[in-house]
């Protein structure tokens, strides 16, 4: 008996590839999306291009306006500042209850991630701006893997849609030497207080980087505007 070919859907491979040019920033807010183009480098036809679009305008990282094309979703100082509100209030609820769920993976997980963050900022030698794209990546990585541990499957889809790290990827290079450093002690305590299975301490330190994290992305949001 034949058994199915196990191929790829396009439309996913599609999404997975836009998805991943959107947060590294190879897209810039506001540019417009030539789909002959995309067909002819992603060597897709149009509908399984449409369908990974469709997907990204769910989660709000592209705008697709008919007669006028399809474009990378702009970032607003009031819409960033209300993402980052409600991305706080998934995380500080996650925080309480995480410990629960947490796997020997999951802590192996962490540990990479934190020890990715450690060697790229050994590696940049004060040059953050050129480790911006990986960085945010590895934040995005570790910060989905926190809400989907702790938070139903539902929560994270939602999160996803907040999109606020595509949206950090627009005002970072704004940011200077001394905020990069603040970032990244934060996460070094975030990461501390998960190795000490502190949920108090893991809350706090969460509160206090998403926070920090808000008042620097709305500063440079507002002074970029």
């Amino acid at each position: 008996m034949l058994n199915p070919i196990d191929t790829p859907n396009l439309s996913d491979a599609v999404y997975d590839i836009l998805r991943r040019l959107i947060i590294s920033g190879d897209f810039e807010p506001g540019q417009r999306l030539h789909l002959t183009e995309l067909e002819t480098s992603l060597n897709v036809s149009r509908t399984p291009l449409k369908t990974a679009l469709k997907r990204l305008e769910l989660e709000g990282m592209v705008t697709i306006h008919a007669r006028r094309g399809t474009f990378i979703a702009e970032t607003s100082a009031s819409k960033l500042e209300e993402n980052y509100k409600i991305r706080s209030s998934f995380e500080l609820y996650v925080a309480l209850c995480l410990f629960k769920y947490l796997s020997p993976e999951d802590y192996a997980f962490f540990d990479a991630i934190r020890q990715q963050m450690n060697d790229l900022v050994e590696a940049c030698e004060g040059n953050w701006q050129g480790i911006v794209h990986p960085y945010v990546d590895l934040d995005r990585q570790f910060h989905e893997r926190l809400v989907a541990v702790g938070g139903p499957p539902r929560m994270l889809d939602m999160f996803k849609q907040l999109n606020v790290h595509v949206q950090m990827v627009s005002i970072i290079p704004h940011y200077g030497t001394r905020d990069f450093q603040a970032m990244h002690f934060e996460h070094e305590q975030i990461f501390a207080s998960i190795m000490d299975r502190s949920p108090e301490r893991l809350n706090a330190t969460l509160l206090n980087h998403l926070e920090s994290a808000r008042f620097r992305a709305l500063h440079y949001a507002q002074e970029s505007a």
